[in-house]
């Protein structure tokens, strides 16, 4: 550290004790609520400057002690110096003024020396706050408003949502690896998104578990390509190593073909409340004008389902007769049901066996994805709906801390 640097130093800690002192001799003087409350915003509002001073006078202490290169670092090209130029940086405690060299590349355009520290005019740690509120919270405006009272720097709306749309394209599909011996259970559904250019369009989303593990992503294409994914995430999480692998999801066609081919050695098993639901169908198709009826029904061969299996219930169902072709086409529609899908809702051997019978974790993934992206009147670009979804996805799955400390 040189001579100046030093000096800094030195008057920012005079500074500290003096600011301590006096926030010592306010505290002598506090007789209520409204006066504590004085005392600790004035703790907030100045710690905060005084620690942006700090970190402002430490990376400018980093940048005058940079060696300064004249080949450029992308391309070894020589590159000419332009000067020393300011830098503005945002960052956690506040917007921060730089100055350092500045260069020029024939092929890769203009540099500052603070590119070598920060590759973004948002610090690293200022990213993911911001991204964490414009991902958890239910819009942009909602963030910026989050923004300015939490981290006490103003971000508009429209710099945060391009924030989070430039951060969810940098973020790749990284899964912790299947551990040998373990189980893992696997999931998809969709959810549906209004775009700008193509009115409503489904999200689809998968997700895996293992142990204590939760990996999941969601995609707005078809469902061809989507369930390559499926086979591509299992390979690269090493579920080869897994005892077993369940598939646990509804019944739809494309998700039980697409299963099927790209991970056959998945045991496949229907989510049993979708399999509910069906039952709660013909029930109310039986029983059209009387609830109470209709619940008293459901609840009764919901009960034979789990206790019994697809297969058995089918055969029950069969002494199931009404006069009116209505209600008797209600019955026939769940009994075709059972019976094409009888070998996934075998419930009785599946929980015998310990086996998991709910996509329950797959469920909550996806409300958290129409909670942040199906708010009231919102339209999405359809460039934007991945890379949100791709945010979503981590803080749903349980993977936010373990992508921001590998990407630091």
């Amino acid at each position: 550290m040189d001579a100046g640097t030093r000096h800094t130093m030195q008057q920012m800690v005079t500074q500290v004790s003096q600011w301590i002192k006096s926030l010592a001799i306010e505290s002598e003087n506090i007789d209520g609520p409204s006066s504590a409350q004085s005392l600790e915003r004035r703790l907030r509002s100045e710690g905060q400057e005084m620690l942006g001073k700090m970190l402002e006078a430490l990376l400018q202490n980093a940048l005058d002690h940079q060696i300064e290169a004249r080949d450029c670092p992308h391309c070894q090209a020589r590159r000419r110096h332009k000067g020393v130029r300011p830098r503005g940086l945002i960052s956690s405690v506040g917007e921060l003024r730089l100055s350092g060299p500045y260069w020029y590349c024939r092929n890769c355009g203009g540099q500052h020396a603070l590119d070598a520290l920060v590759d973004d005019p948002v610090s690293g740690v200022m990213r993911e706050l911001l991204c964490l509120l414009g991902t958890a919270l239910g819009s942009f405006a909602k963030a910026s408003v989050a923004g300015q009272k939490l981290l006490g720097v103003k971000v508009s709306d429209t710099f945060i949502r391009r924030l989070c749309h430039r951060q969810g394209r940098r973020i790749e599909s990284s899964p912790a690896l299947v551990e040998e011996g373990s189980d893992v259970t696997g999931s998809c559904d969709g959810t549906m998104i209004n775009t700008r250019q193509d009115g409503w369009r489904e999200l689809k989303a998968y997700q895996f578990r293992h142990g204590d593990h939760k990996h999941g992503r969601a995609y707005l294409e078809p469902s061809s390509q989507f369930v390559r994914r499926l086979r591509a995430t299992a390979v690269s999480m090493k579920a080869g190593r897994a005892k077993q692998m369940f598939w646990v999801s509804d019944a739809a066609e494309w998700i039980d073909k697409g299963v099927s081919s790209q991970l056959p050695m998945a045991i496949r098993i229907i989510d049993i409340w979708h399999a509910r639901q069906h039952i709660h169908e013909a029930s109310r198709g039986i029983y059209t004008d009387d609830e109470a009826k209709a619940g008293v029904w459901a609840r009764r061969y919901c009960a034979d389902l789990e206790d019994c299996g697809g297969l058995v219930l089918w055969r029950r169902l069969r002494h199931a007769r009404y006069a009116e072709p209505d209600r008797q086409a209600a019955v026939d529609r769940l009994r075709r049901y059972l019976r094409r899908h009888a070998d996934r809702l075998d419930y009785p051997t599946y929980e015998h066996n310990g086996w998991p019978i709910s996509s329950g974790p797959m469920e909550s993934f996806c409300k958290q994805l129409g909670q942040r992206l199906k708010g009231p009147g919102m339209r999405w670009n359809r460039n934007n709906i991945e890379p949100m979804a791709a945010l979503v996805s981590l803080w749903a799955n349980e993977e936010w801390d373990h992508y921001w400390k590998a990407s630091a």
